[in-house]
């Protein structure tokens, strides 16, 4: 299972970048995240999630709903000091997101039918923010497509994207996410 994270859906419908992340990045069943020595400034960002049923190759928007069954939500850490460092010089900035347990996925998901406004409550400390699936500049089924454009999607992975503006993630914070009033993450930074 391999998760496909794509960036900028929420300001830009166009300017999009997708980064990959393992099966051992992620973080299930509301498990608490600890935060990694390796980091001092780490951020997240909130999104939707899709579970990929199908071989899934260079689909079209247009039968891209074939594709997936549910619809999650998901927090996705990244960090941002080891961005700024590697960026630089010159270095990939895998290590910045790719690590264990960076990427929180719902356990619960609903029916893409059963998604209606996909309103997300968000709270993380003392932030909090309201977004909408309308907020985003491009649909799920879109996401879905331009990530086939550049990988083969299997049975099983997971396509992410990113509905918010990053969050600075600090230990004692408590991430709660709820879709259309239905809990769907709980957890604590530690």
């Amino acid at each position: 299972m391999k998760i496909v994270c794509i960036h900028n859906a929420y300001t830009s419908g166009e300017d999009l970048w997708l980064t990959e992340r393992s099966d051992s990045s992620v973080l299930r069943n509301n498990d608490n995240f600890y935060m990694p020595s390796f980091s001092q400034k780490m951020q997240c960002t909130v999104g939707y999630m899709l579970r990929v049923t199908r071989l899934a190759k260079c689909i079209t928007e247009k039968f891209a709903s074939r594709c997936y069954d549910a619809v999650g939500v998901a927090v996705a850490f990244t960090a941002q000091d080891v961005v700024e460092r590697n960026c630089a010089l010159g270095r990939p900035c895998d290590e910045a997101y790719c690590f264990d347990k960076s990427i929180a996925l719902s356990p619960e998901s609903v029916a893409p039918d059963a998604v209606g406004e996909g309103v997300l409550d968000i709270k993380i400390g003392n932030s909090q923010i309201c977004t909408k699936l309308s907020d985003l500049k491009i649909s799920l089924d879109k996401a879905l497509s331009k990530a086939s454009e550049l990988l083969t999607l299997k049975m099983g992975d997971i396509v992410y994207i990113a509905s918010t503006e990053p969050f600075a993630a600090q230990i004692g914070d408590r991430v709660e996410v709820s879709m259309n009033g239905a809990e769907m993450l709980n957890f604590e930074i530690k």
